[in-house]
């Protein structure tokens, strides 16, 4: 009996010797990973902590066909919020233009403009149209003094037929016209 206590003991011994180790070992590798924390915060603090801000060339968000769907980017020195359809077809795009002019441009299926709003580089607000085969048709626009002008455009845009109504804060209603041959007239304007 006597044996069978000792060897009982010794076995229990070896018990909690082993256990007595792995509880160093355990303790030793928390106070590594507590001293590898402490020099981390120590460089964070040291030298500012993080600037909360990601930097990047450009940013893209993707459809889940893989295709873009949202590309965020400086061209030009601009920048640009461009969103294309599932098929990866620029649709639309924000951005800066010129001397930061805020544009928004929208587009059809082909990659042409159908209708943009923006800014003139005086500042005034201003929108244009496009027709199936990428013709101005259409705009409104405040002028260089901020007096409404609307612009309609035949079948060669800007360069053909047209009406163009403008409202001058001097001389009130003004419509100039032109007709196929490339004459311009004039109604309005105190005239």
């Amino acid at each position: 009996m006597e044996k069978e206590a000792g060897d009982r003991a010794e076995r229990r011994l070896q018990q909690l010797e082993k256990q007595v180790r792995d509880a160093r070992a355990i303790a030793l590798a928390g106070v590594a990973g507590v001293a590898v924390l402490c020099l981390f915060s120590l460089v964070w603090v040291l030298t500012g902590g993080l600037s909360g801000e990601v930097r990047a060339k450009r940013f893209a968000v993707m459809h889940e066909n893989g295709k873009p769907g949202v590309l965020l980017t400086v061209r030009n020195d601009n920048p640009r919020l461009s969103l294309y359809d599932v098929d990866g077809d620029l649709r639309a795009a924000f951005e800066l233009q010129g001397k930061g002019r805020p544009v928004l441009s929208f587009l059809d299926k082909e990659r042409h403009y159908r209708s943009v709003v923006g800014l003139s580089d005086e500042g005034n607000p201003g929108i244009a149209f496009w027709d199936n085969d990428s013709r101005a048709r259409a705009n409104f626009k405040l002028a260089d003094s901020g007096e409404p002008a609307l612009g309609l455009f035949g079948m060669d845009g800007e360069e053909g037929p047209s009406a163009v109504l403008y409202l001058s804060d001097e001389s009130g209603p003004i419509l100039n016209f032109r007709d196929v041959k490339g004459q311009d007239w004039e109604v309005g304007g105190g005239r």
